[in-house]
């Protein structure tokens, strides 16, 4: 089982590829796949210096 930390620091790092092009929206979601074969649905808030913070992570059967 892979930690929340670690899924944490991917989905920071796969963060920019899916801010929105909409400035006003203040929530996102994206799902990713770590090998071998995990995935995972993360959430993120848009806070008051318009910076994306991690809220929440859900495991997305395959």
């Amino acid at each position: 089982m892979i930690k929340e930390e670690h899924i944490k620091m991917v989905a920071e790092t796969l963060l920019p590829t899916f801010i929105p092009k909409d400035a006003a929206e203040t929530e996102l979601s994206f799902h990713f796949t770590l090998p071998p074969n995990e995935s995972f649905k993360v959430y993120y808030t848009k806070n008051k210096q318009a910076k994306w913070d991690f809220q929440k992570y859900e495991t997305v059967q395959n």
